[in-house]
């Protein structure tokens, strides 16, 4: 496992200047974490069903926008995951057992609680807020 920063504080401030407006930055990181339990329960429902397809689409959507957002954690974690489950013909996909899997759901959603809140308290931070 790597040990990534939960957020790339350099990365955001990269995005800011390419940005060039503070307020577009700050709406775009809203947008993320307003999205990030709907794509780490598409992940979980993408397991659960063990569709491939579903799955690398969404591990995809969360590791990008993740990796974009400077959240650093949670896209190294879904790089990870990404390529544990991938296919490799002609192997078969190797799914979690259940154990397995309610263990890497509860990481996920944990890493996605903190990536959140660290998220926040960026925002915080740049928009002056107390």
């Amino acid at each position: 496992m790597t040990t990534a920063p939960v957020i790339d504080t350099d990365a955001l401030g990269r995005l800011r200047e390419q940005l060039g407006d503070p307020d577009v930055l700050c709406g775009f990181i809203r947008r993320y974490e307003a999205l990030l339990d709907q794509r780490v329960e598409r992940l979980h429902h993408a397991l659960n069903a063990q569709d491939h397809d579903d799955w690398m689409d969404a591990i995809l959507s969360l590791k990008t926008s993740s990796a974009m957002a400077g959240a650093a954690a949670l896209s190294a974690l879904a790089a990870e995951l990404q390529d544990h489950l991938a296919r490799r013909p002609p192997e078969p996909i190797r799914w979690p057992v259940a154990e397995s899997l309610e263990s890497l759901m509860t990481k996920l959603r944990h890493l996605a609680r903190e990536t959140a809140h660290q998220l926040r308290l960026f925002l915080d931070r740049l928009t002056g807020a107390s």
